[in-house]
């Protein structure tokens, strides 16, 4: 089968591989280059975990999700994964903590409660409030994200795969297979999916009223001296207590990639065109967030902050339609990364026709395994 892939982010080179892998003739389209800076999934490296709190699909996904990226690594030659566990902490009455424990303890996964002595020992750089716990869970890591779109280009250039740059999509016909490109051509295929993250919408308004772009900002940091060797060794921190809003998370400082410090606050709006420089009470605000979770907060130098474009759902779970004959596909609201690999390999399937589109939707929404 020859399938138009529009947007050439992690979903689309993810289902571009796995569709030449089944044996199919992917072809992608990116209103810029490839891999597209702007895109969502372009950025230093992402998070891979498996506490989800009540959505236990999603827990369940994210522990096939290791098994896909291993498959991926085989064939890109590279692993492009840093297994450093995550550190979960808050109140112990944190209704998302005690559910991804509960989730964790179903999967048959290790998670283990530190006391304070052993916190402060073991991982320096944090210092939480007198009421809040901390528990280790091993089964989490950094994905390396630039490097693993890049390498997905070259995997699929390599194998003739045809990659149009600079080749933005007009039109999705309803009556066949085919994307009309802004330069007049029409493309025909046998299969259609939309995987155009925060410019989704343009092509399909209907969902608009589901489907939310979304700035967000991060803050790569240096660590005061006596902190380094922390960052580099350290894992995944996730910071939760749902009574003052808390939520903050950092990734730390693996491959030669800074650490990143982010909160999960939806601006819920801008142009994912424009709008592309992380404002001063952006910053701050997540520096201000760091206070609750990080021992010497104020001795942090930020490097560079970064901003990118989610696109969000109400209940951020992903999203999946039919539109005409294209598959409309949103692994959406900040989480989607983790399950690159996984996501290529289901979205190939239900585009060949090897997986029913009610079985994949049910499964995408973090269902299926619930």
């Amino acid at each position: 089968m020859r399938v138009a892939i529009v947007g050439a982010g992690i979903l689309g080179l993810a289902t571009g591989w796995a569709l030449v892998r089944a044996g199919h003739e992917p072809v992608l389209f990116d209103r810029g280059p490839i891999p597209n800076p702007l895109a969502s999934s372009v950025d230093r490296h992402r998070a891979i975990r498996v506490t989800y709190g009540a959505e236990h699909g999603y827990a369940v996904m994210a522990l096939e999700a290791f098994a896909a990226w291993e498959r991926l690594w085989a064939d890109l030659g590279a692993r492009h994964l840093v297994e450093t566990g995550q550190l979960v902490l808050g109140p112990p009455d944190e209704p998302w903590i005690e559910a991804s424990l509960a989730s964790l303890d179903r999967l048959g996964l290790a998670h283990e409660p530190l006391d304070r002595p052993t916190l402060a020992r073991r991982f320096p750089h944090i210092r939480i409030p007198a009421e809040h716990a901390a528990w280790f869970v091993p089964k989490a890591g950094a994905l390396l994200a630039d490097r693993i779109c890049a390498d997905l280009a070259r995997w699929l250039r390599a194998r003739g795969v045809e990659l149009h740059e600079q080749a933005p999509v007009v039109e999705l016909p309803a009556e066949r297979p085919a994307v009309r490109l802004a330069d007049g051509r029409t493309v025909e295929a046998d299969a259609v999916l939309l995987a155009g993250g925060a410019w989704t919408t343009r092509l399909v308004p209907a969902l608009g009223l589901r489907l939310q772009p979304s700035r967000q900002t991060v803050v790569y940091v240096r660590p005061p001296p006596g902190l380094e060797a922390a960052w580099r060794d350290g894992p995944v921190l996730t910071h939760k207590d749902s009574r003052t809003g808390l939520l903050f998370y950092a990734l730390p400082a693996v491959a030669g990639v800074a650490a990143k410090l982010g909160d999960h606050q939806f601006t819920l709006g801008g142009d994912p065109d424009a709008e592309r420089t992380p404002r001063a009470a952006e910053v701050e605000a997540i520096l201000g967030l760091a206070r609750h979770t990080l021992a010497e907060a104020d001795g942090y130098a930020v490097l560079e902050p970064r901003t990118c474009f989610y696109t969000v759902t109400e209940d951020e779970r992903f999203l999946t339609e039919r539109f005409g004959r294209a598959l409309v596909v949103s692994a959406c609201s900040g989480h989607g990364f983790k399950f690159g690999a996984l996501l290529g390999e289901r979205t190939a399937a239900v585009l060949t026709g090897g997986l029913a589109f009610e079985a994949y939707r049910s499964w995408l929404e973090g269902r299926a395994g619930a």
